[in-house]
Parts: structure tokens; sequence; C-alpha cells
């Protein structure tokens, strides 16, 4: 009996683990040959995907990247190593399946045998929605390995600003010592379709005061802005002098009472360049005055400063001791004269 029961176990066991191997042995699905067929890789903010394949000539793999929503900013690396060289092809396409303009150039590099070669990827989207990646192989064989994260832009930290008055994203209100302060993000040239950002914010103003705006760019960014009514007039504009300078907007006049205006802040459909930026709305009274800056002087400045005091004091001795000898000498005249009843 104890025989027996020691042939039996192996079997149910063996039984038991029957499922499992023939789930383990199923092959792992491949990419799709289309966009239809494409093989769906989730995305999720901060978290990284890393998927990969092996091409070979004349065959494209798809993959539809989904999870993205407005503001976020998809980053890919994607490494080819050619066991046979030829040529390879990297394209990425929004959801309606429009090639997106990338800095990689669409038309594909070459690679010898057992090279590798790591090509990066990004996009700062404004609408959001899926996306597709493509691997072409003209000639050749090769292993590729992707690694995909999604990183959160979105402006003022939550909402993603949009590119029109009527999308414009709500900053707040601000008034006499109450100031209101965020920052924003845009994609540069090929990394993205996020060029403008539109802010909406109320006021509420007295007599003679003024709103005040600074826009502040990253170091290798140029940006323009400015402030506009809401059907659209501009009242005023203002733009970085060179990459990462900032400027100011200010609204001056009589503009008592609760006011809505509305902040266009972008970079030249991306060739201001891209990155964060940080905005500041603050109200003043044009009634109150401020000291003047000090301006330090040098030790060059102070020594003919120490100078020009000096002769200063000379000449204004010089000029006593003259009109006194003058008044004097007009005394001493006066007086002869009247002797004579002049």
């Amino acid at each position: 009996m104890g025989k027996a029961r020691a042939l039996l176990l192996p079997l149910v066991v063996l039984i038991l683990l029957m499922p499992l191997l023939a789930a383990s042995s199923q092959p792992i699905p491949g990419p799709g040959g289309s966009f239809d067929s494409a093989k769906e890789v989730r995305l999720e903010v901060g978290k990284t995907s890393q998927f990969g394949g092996t091409i070979s000539q004349l065959e494209e793999h798809y993959y539809r990247l989904s999870g993205a929503i407005a503001g976020h900013e998809l980053v890919m690396n994607v490494s080819v190593h050619a066991k046979e060289g030829g040529k390879v092809m990297i394209s990425l396409f929004a959801e309606n399946r429009a090639k997106l303009k990338t800095t990689t150039s669409d038309e594909g590099f070459i690679l010898r045998d057992n090279e590798t070669r790591s090509v990066s990827l990004k996009w700062l989207t404004e609408k959001g929605g899926d996306f597709y990646l493509k691997i072409s192989a003209v000639g050749g064989s090769y292993d590729y390995n992707v690694s995909a994260t999604l990183l959160d832009k979105r402006d003022m930290g939550k909402e993603e600003a949009g590119p029109s008055i009527n999308e414009a994203t709500y900053a707040g209100l601000t008034y006499y010592g109450k100031e209101i302060s965020f920052f924003g993000y845009l994609a540069a040239s090929g990394q993205g379709d996020d060029f403008v950002d539109f802010y909406a914010f109320d006021t509420m103003l007295r007599n003679m005061d003024a709103v005040r705006i600074t826009v502040i760019p990253d170091a290798q960014t140029s940006l323009k802005a400015s402030i506009h009514l809401p059907d659209g007039f501009t009242v005023t504009r203002n733009s970085s002098m060179s990459p990462g300078k900032g400027f100011t907007l200010t609204l001056k006049g009589d503009i008592a009472g609760n006011k809505t205006f509305y902040l266009k802040v972008d970079n030249m459909d991306g060739f201001g360049g891209g990155g964060r930026y940080s905005v500041r709305i603050s109200v003043f009274n044009l009634t109150v005055t401020k000291p003047e800056p000090e301006v330090p002087i040098n030790l060059l400045d102070k020594g003919l400063a120490r100078q020009l005091v000096i002769i200063s004091v000379a000449v204004i001795v010089g000029i006593t001791v003259v009109a006194l000898v003058l008044r004097r000498r007009t005394s001493s005249v006066e007086g002869w004269y009247g002797g004579y009843g002049y």
C-alpha cells in the first residue's frame, strides 16, 4: 500500500502541473504586421515598459502604445543590433496614423554586421491618445529592444493648458497683495505638438491698479507671450531677447473692477526650443512709489567721485572769495563817489 501511494503521488503532481506546462509552452504573441494588428503595450506614468523582437528583410513590426493623455511626454529608446547588416527604419505615428515629424529621420539608417545603434524618441502630446511604433527592415537581420515610458508634463502640475482661448486653463484670481505662480511646458520642434498654452485669470482691481506678468523660460528656450481680452483682442505682448531671458507684460491705465484676461505663451511652433517655463502674475498700484535700486560703485568710480568732490569744493571756495573781493571794491567805489554827491 505504501509503495502504491509513493507511485501515485508523482502522477498526481504531474497531472496538476500539466495545465501550467501547457500554458508556458504557448508562444508569446509577436508584434503585429500592420496598424490594425499592432500589439498593444500599455504605458504608465513613471514606469518603464520593455519589449523587443527579431526582424528580418522586408518585415514590418507594429506596436500600439496606449495610456497617454494631454500633457504626457512619450520617451523611448530603441536599440538595434545587426546580426546581418542592412537598413532599418524607425517611425512614430499618432492615433490617427499620421506620421509624426520626429527629429529621427524616417529614411532609416545603415548598420554593418554586428553593429549596434540606439535611437531616442520624444513626443509631448497636446491632445493625448495612442501612438504607433513601426520598425522596418529593408535588408539584413536584427535584434531590437525598446524601452518606453510616459512623463507627466502637464501645465500647472495638474491640467494641460489648451492652444486657444476656448481651451484655456484657469489659473486663479489675483489682486493687490496676492499673486499667482505656476509652471508650464512646451515641446521643441520634432519632439511634440504642444507649442501654445493659454491661461485664464481673474483680477480684482481698484483705481490705479495694474497687472504685471513675468515669464521666465528654460536656459535654452525663447518664448513670446501676450495678454488678450475675452474676445481675443491683444492688449500687450513681449518676448525673450535671447534664450533663457525672462520678460514682463504690464497692463496699465484705468482698468478698475473685476476683469478676466487671457495669457498666451508660445515658442514659435517649437523653433524657440522646448522645456519648462515659469509664470508669475501680480497686481501693483501705480501711485505707490518704489525706491530706486542702488547701483554699486566700483573702486575706480569711488576715486573719481572723490576727486570731483574736492574740485567742486575748491571751485565753490574760489567763487566765494572772488564774490567777496568784488563786493568790497563795489562798496569802496560807491563810498568815494557818494562823497561828491553822485
